[in-house]
């Protein structure tokens, strides 16, 4: 199985943080987020990746190759921000007979992967959340 893992975008949101560092490489936990996600694929077994790469890729780039020499890393660059069906198209060349399995880039999820592969067809995995709010009163 092959991992695509989209890692293109900008953080707007997340700025002024990510004018220097990719999203990806923000620190969640102790550790980047995109350390998170490999860590989980590699305890499942997944040990080949696509990283679909663009703002400041290069840094991406390199902190995967550095940090995580056991994963057979490729890395295709969208050039043009046209959203995540096309960044999805921009990996297809690396693409093979096996499965693949898409997870975005910036997500920290904790989901019994094993349950999800048993099953032999397309399947989205959602996790319910619950949010609370927090009121405030600001003097």
């Amino acid at each position: 199985m092959r991992a695509i893992i989209p890692v293109a975008g900008i953080g707007t949101r997340l700025k002024p943080h990510t004018y220097s560092t990719p999203k990806v490489l923000l620190n969640v936990g102790g550790k980047p987020i995109l350390a998170h996600i490999l860590d989980k694929l590699l305890e499942e077994g997944i040990k080949k990746a696509t990283f679909v790469i663009g703002y400041l890729g290069d840094m991406i780039k390199e902190f995967v190759e550095t940090s995580y020499p056991s994963i057979k890393s490729e890395f295709v660059v969208q050039e043009r921000m046209e959203g995540l069906g096309h960044a999805i198209y921009t990996a297809i060349p690396t693409f093979d007979d096996n499965e693949i399995f898409i997870i975005l880039g910036d997500t920290v999820f904790d989901v019994d992967l094993k349950g999800v592969f048993k099953r032999k067809f397309l399947r989205l995995v959602l996790k319910k959340l619950r949010i609370q709010t927090i009121r405030c009163s600001c003097y």
